[in-house]
């Protein structure tokens, strides 16, 4: 009887490490050949009243770089398809190449674009900033290893943030 109760605690703790490792692994789901499927965001139909109503788009990325490209894949923007299906927002072929880097340190998540401020100037007012902002941070923060995202343009977060009339993030360093 002790031999039983010493083996049913062994698999409760076997299962119990089994389902910390699957919570801790990447949202980003491993498929054949260096590929990952992610998740981009993007806004169907109205705002909303937060104006910041997102849902994802599956996209599958190049490993092991996949913040990288999760977020090249936002900023191409919906697949006509999905455009036909009623998602939208702020990034287009207009946007798809505006990347610059991709760096997270210890749990931010610092993104660099080419300034698109020109491409898209409504995204400033308070409802679009509040959209821009979702479809980034909802890309960004799929990943465990990221729990803030930091963005700028051409190495400046200034000038992200006052393009969106917002302040600038306090980062630790």
């Amino acid at each position: 009887m002790k031999r039983l109760i010493v083996i049913i605690f062994f698999l409760v703790g076997v299962g119990a490490v089994l389902a910390v490792v699957a919570a801790s692994a990447p949202s980003a789901s491993r498929t054949p050949n260096g590929r990952a499927a992610v998740k981009v965001f993007a806004p169907r139909g109205g705002p909303g009243p937060s104006c910041a109503r997102v849902y994802p788009l599956r996209r599958t990325v190049s490993t092991p770089a996949v913040l990288t490209g999760a977020m090249r894949a936002l900023l191409a923007g919906p697949s006509a398809a999905e455009l036909r299906a009623g998602y939208g927002g702020w990034f287009s072929a207009k946007t798809a190449n505006k990347l610059r880097s991709v760096q997270v340190r210890r749990s931010v998540a610092y993104v660099d674009f080419r300034d698109f401020s020109r491409l898209i100037p409504n995204a400033s007012s308070s409802c679009g900033s509040a959209l821009l902002l979702a479809q980034l941070d909802r890309t960004t923060m799929q990943f465990p290893t990221v729990r803030r995202a930091v963005y700028s343009f051409n190495g400046s977060r200034r000038a992200f943030y006052e393009w969106l009339q917002r302040a600038e993030p306090e980062v630790n360093r």
